[in-house]
C-alpha cells in the first residue's frame, strides 16, 4: 500500500514543548544553519519535555549530538526507553530515536533526563510514515490555496492577510493567506475535504500567534499552540490527518487567543486522494503479446517511469506501428476510476 511521510519542523505547534524549552536561532548559536530549515528547539532543564501524536507505522525524531548535550528517555505510548545520549562532536541531523509501530494513533515523548547537570538536548525535526490506502493503490497530491471554495470562512472574524500589516503577504504561497483576528470561539472555519485519504494544512507561528483548535469530523476538539518565542515563521504544518477513509470529511479550526491581537492563520492545504487502476482486455491483450522490459507502456510517452505503479515494461512496439487504438488501451492502466 502506499506510504505518506510528513516532515513537521521543530516550530510546528503539533509538537507541544513545556515552558521550559527555548528557540535556537543563528542569532544566538552561529551552529543553527546546520539545522534543519535553520531553527531548532533547545532544553536544559532537568525532565524537560516535548510532546506530540501522530498515527503512523513508523517514525524518527531528529535533532544533534553535541558537546554540552546529555541523556535523554523516550516514551512511546507510555513505554519508557531511556539512557540515551545525545553528546558528540557537533553532529547535526541526526536520528536521535526511531521505531517500526502498528499504523495506529501513537504519542511519543521526549525528556530531558541530562537536564539535572544542566545538559542540552535539542529537536530539529519529527518524520514519521503512514500507510494509507490499499496494495495497488496510488496516491496523488493535490494544493489548495487558501481562496478555494472548499475553504469556508466565517467572514465576520476572517480576513484576507493583505489586511494585516504585521504578516509579510509575500512570504504566502501564492501571496494568499486568511488571518483570524477576532478573539471569540466562533471566529472559525472549516475546510470540506470531497474524496481525501489525507490532509495537511499550512500556516504560521510566531510570538503573534495564538492557541487553536482542531476537530475533524465533529470529533473531539485537539488543542494546540502556534505561539513561539522565533520569528513569525511561514508554511508551518499546523494540522494533520490521514487514512481518512471514502466520504466527506471536515476539518474545523477554531482560534483561541490568549491575549489581544493574537491571530491564527491559514496559508494551503495538502490533499492527497487516491487513485485506482483497472486492466480491461485490450490493455491485457497488448501485455500479453507485448510484454519485455527496460520502458513502461505508458511512462513512453510521459516520461515517468519511476511514478509507474505497474512496474511493466516494453523497450519497444517491435514492428507494429503505434495507433489510436494500441494507446488508448495503454493509458488505459493509468486511468482512474
Amino acid at each position: 500500500m502506499p506510504l505518506l511521510t510528513t516532515v513537521i519542523d521543530d516550530k510546528s505547534p503539533l509538537i507541544s514543548y513545556d515552558a521550559t524549552w527555548l528557540p535556537g536561532t543563528s542569532q544566538d548559536d552561529s551552529y543553527a544553519v546546520d539545522y534543519y530549515l535553520g531553527t531548532f528547539q533547545k532544553n536544559s532543564a532537568a525532565d524537560g519535555t516535548a510532546t506530540f501524536s501522530f498515527n503512523a507505522s513508523a517514525f524518527w525524531i531528529y535533532g544533534a549530538n553535541r558537546p554540552n548535550h546529555g541523556t535523554y528517555t523516550i516514551e512511546v505510548d507510555s513505554n519508557n526507553y531511556p539512557n540515551f545520549n545525545g553528546s558528540g562532536n557537533n553532529l547535526f541531523q541526526q536520528t536521535l530515536y526511531s521505531a517500526n509501530v502498528t499504523q495506529e494513533m501513537h504519542s511519543v515523548k521526549l525528556i530531558n533526563t541530562g537536564g539535572t547537570s544542566g545538559l542540552y538536548v535539542d529537536i530539529d525535526m519529527i518524520v514519521w510514515q503512514s500507510e494509507v490506502g490499499n496494495t495497488g493503490d496510488q496516491l496523488v497530491p493535490e494544493l489548495v490555496q487558501d481562496v478555494d471554495a472548499r475553504f469556508q470562512y466565517q467572514q465576520a472574524a476572517w480576513e484576507t492577510t493583505s489586511a494585516t500589516s504585521n504578516l509579510n503577504l509575500n512570504l504566502f504561497n501564492n501571496g494568499t493567506g486568511q488571518a483570524c483576528l477576532l478573539s471569540y470561539t466562533l471566529s472559525a472555519f472549516k475546510l470540506r475535504v470531497p474524496t481525501g485519504e489525507a490532509v495537511t494544512l499550512f500556516g504560521s507561528s510566531g510570538p503573534s500567534n495564538s492557541p487553536y483548535s482542531a476537530q475533524l469530523d465533529g470529533g473531539q476538539a485537539v488543542q494546540y499552540n502556534a505561539t513561539n518565542a522565533y520569528p513569525t515563521n511561514y508554511g508551518v504544518t499546523i494540522y494533520h490527518a490521514d487514512n481518512l477513509g471514502s466520504g466527506t470529511h471536515q476539518i474545523l479550526l477554531t482560534n483561541l487567543p490568549d491575549t489581544s491581537g493574537q491571530y491564527l492563520t491559514i496559508d494551503y492545504a495538502q490533499l492527497w486522494t487516491i487513485a485506482k487502476y483497472l486492466i480491461d482486455a485490450s490493455a491485457l491483450l497488448c501485455l500479453l503479446t507485448r510484454l519485455c522490459v527496460y520502458q513502461c507502456f505508458y511512462c513512453r510517452f510521459t516520461k515517468c517511469h519511476s511514478m509507474c505503479s505497474f512496474k511493466v515494461y516494453s523497450k519497444r512496439w517491435l514492428s507494429i506501428p503505434h495507433t489510436d487504438t494500441r494507446y488508448k488501451a495503454t493509458m488505459s492502466l493509468h486511468k482512474s476510476t
